[in-house]
């Protein structure tokens, strides 16, 4: 019985020591160091994928589908953003791809051009899509399946846009 106690006892410690790093990992995420030849590039997700549109992939597509629109958001060049990069789809109102009311997002605006589902921002947030949109402003009023967090989804009012759009590894502006 004196083993069992000790090695009970062993188990708690290391537990209670994880514990204590998940914590600690959690309130100061900068100051945690795994390993010296690890780099932390906190927004713009993993490298080492070779993703068809990113801007590092030297085979990358630059063509631009930049839209001259103007900002739905005036001033917007003066407010404060940070720029991430996150995976992006496009949908449309089409039953297959929504629940029974296609044209009515969960917080229960009609869809317009300029709305965005996601599970990663609060309702309300303000996204530019500077590469692809120019000084167009999308705003979070949408939420996606919970199976997705770190993404948007750009309602499209045209199916075949949508499906060209695909899915998308891009840079966004999120503003504050």
């Amino acid at each position: 019985m004196p083993f069992k106690n000790k090695s009970l006892k062993l188990a708690k410690k290391i537990l209670f020591l994880f514990c204590l790093f998940f914590v600690f990992h959690q309130l100061f995420p900068f100051i945690t160091v795994y390993a010296k030849e690890v780099g932390f590039d906190y927004g713009r997700g993993p490298v080492e994928l070779n993703l068809i549109n990113h801007p590092e992939n030297p085979k990358a597509n630059q063509k631009s589908e930049q839209k001259n629109i103007n900002s739905t958001l005036p001033g917007n060049e003066d407010l404060p953003y940070y720029e991430m990069w996150i995976t992006a789809t496009a949908y449309n109102s089409l039953p297959n791809q929504t629940d029974n009311s296609p044209f009515i997002a969960a917080w229960g605006d009609h869809v317009f051009w300029g709305m965005v589902a996601s599970n990663h921002f609060p309702k309300n947030t303000k996204i530019q899509i500077p590469n692809y949109f120019g000084n167009k402003m999308f705003s979070v009023l949408d939420t996606m399946s919970k199976r997705y967090q770190a993404r948007i989804d750009i309602w499209m009012p045209n199916h075949q846009d949508a499906k060209n759009w695909g899915v998308r590894y891009i840079k966004i502006k999120v503003y504050k």
